[in-house]
């Protein structure tokens, strides 16, 4: 599923704690808890799924993936 994120991601340069660029980002799957398995260019990374939004914006500016979305991904694996 193609999304948005600005969560900081350190292996592209972003500090956290620090304002991340908004990228969009692919959702792999969901742990079922607060964590989604997304790829952000070439880096697969877990990240909160607050951070993750259909639309293209920022956290507190756009809504976040509902449950009812993430309960249709995959099941991450350990």
């Amino acid at each position: 599923m193609k999304a948005w994120t600005d969560y900081p991601i350190t292996r592209l340069g972003d500090i956290e704690g620090r304002v991340a660029p908004v990228r969009q980002c692919t959702v792999l799957s969901y742990d079922g808890n607060k964590y989604c398995r997304v790829r952000v260019g070439r880096y697969v990374e877990e990240i909160k799924s607050g951070y993750i939004y259909k639309q293209e914006g920022r956290v507190g500016e756009v809504p976040s993936l509902n449950r009812r979305i993430l309960a249709q991904l995959p099941r991450t694996k350990p």
